[in-house]
């Protein structure tokens, strides 16, 4: 702790805070010390992002990020599921960012191709970055494929932030030169857990199907890579009602500077000072971390109606499946606001 708190200290001299942001980062700093377990080993950990339209995915791809910087996580691969041009491009200048050479993919289909926020092309135009868009980088179930076949069995997590599109792929895919088993038995023999940002819990009747299950016709594939999942494979859902009681990233307007990626993306969205809801970086926060004191699950099994991705939940015991239930916001948003500022020191 004392090692802490001088690398702190020497933290804020470098950086000039000024008294109010030391004070947020005193308060910030118990959470960031306290909720990071010890660990035996880093989190193997693929991200499956829709970069487009809402900043809270930026914040999942920083945080990770973060994450691999502590030594908790072992980011081996980020992928993108839309088929926004530029959307692999944001990622890359996040990881450029951190200074780490991430594998990628790009979804190469249409789906929802012409959906894009403001952040997506200033952050791609206007920060360093070797991949500006999917043409150059490897498609998306490949380089799940390939990234797979090279890890420990039962040893991936996967953060789904997004749509289906890649994981649908993927289920379908042969066997090829990274390995000799078909798309559902790499991901049986490879996946130990996907933190699965989607659904409404318990259920979405009454309401809109929530956007990553069902929006723009995405329902079908999101019911397909829900059955067709192995059962071997653990999966934690993260509901729409439970990202929508924690709002992060507003801090970032006056602790961070300028050349922050991420910083900007949540101004070129919100404006400065705002915070969104947190779906996305609770979901990675999830799947490196597990349970916390601030937050515990519910188990059970999911239903996903096929055509349009509307969802309701039965509870039961025995199941690979469980939902993330809240018990404290506050303390969520300290650790994700902990996290994205630790992006300073870059």
């Amino acid at each position: 702790f004392i090692n802490r708190a001088m690398a702190f200290g020497c933290f804020c001299l470098r950086f000039n805070f000024n008294l109010e942001a030391m004070a947020l980062l005193m308060k910030l700093l118990p959470w960031m010390v306290l909720a990071a377990p010890t660990v035996a080993s880093s989190v193997r950990l693929i991200i499956d992002t829709d970069m487009s339209t809402d900043c809270d995915d930026v914040a999942a791809v920083c945080i990770a990020n973060a994450l691999h910087n502590r030594g908790e996580v072992d980011l081996i691969g980020v992928v993108h599921n839309t088929g926004l041009e530029q959307g692999i491009g944001a990622v890359s200048v996040l990881n450029t960012f951190y200074n780490h050479k991430v594998p990628l993919g790009a979804y190469m289909g249409n789906f929802d191709s012409n959906l894009s926020g403001p952040y997506v092309p200033d952050l791609v135009n206007n920060y360093p970055t070797p991949i500006h868009n999917r043409s150059e980088v490897p498609e998306a179930w490949k380089m799940y494929r390939q990234l797979l076949a090279s890890q420990p069995d039962a040893s991936v997590t996967i953060a789904s932030i997004g749509f289906t599109t890649n994981m649908e792929l993927l289920l379908k895919s042969p066997a090829d030169e990274h390995s000799p088993l078909n798309g559902v038995d790499l991901v049986a023999a490879k996946v130990a857990h996907v933190a699965w940002m989607g659904g409404k819990y318990p259920t979405s009747k009454g309401s809109t199907p929530e956007w990553n299950f069902g929006a723009n016709g995405i329902g079908p594939s999101t019911a397909y890579t829900f059955d067709h999942w192995p059962s071997a494979t653990k999966l934690t859902f993260l509901g729409w009602f439970t990202g929508h009681e924690v709002e992060t990233g507003g801090v970032m307007t006056d602790k961070l500077p300028p050349s922050n990626p991420c910083r900007q993306a949540y101004i070129d969205y919100n404006g400065p000072g705002k915070s969104r809801y947190s779906w996305d970086p609770m979901t990675t926060l999830f799947a490196v971390r597990g349970l916390q004191p601030f937050w515990t699950t519910v188990a059970g099994t999911n239903h996903v109606n096929a055509s349009d991705g509307s969802n309701y939940w039965t509870n039961s015991s025995g199941t690979n499946q469980e939902y993330i239930h809240l018990l404290d916001a506050s303390a969520v948003t300290d650790v994700i606001n902990g996290l994205l500022l630790e992006a300073s020191e870059m």
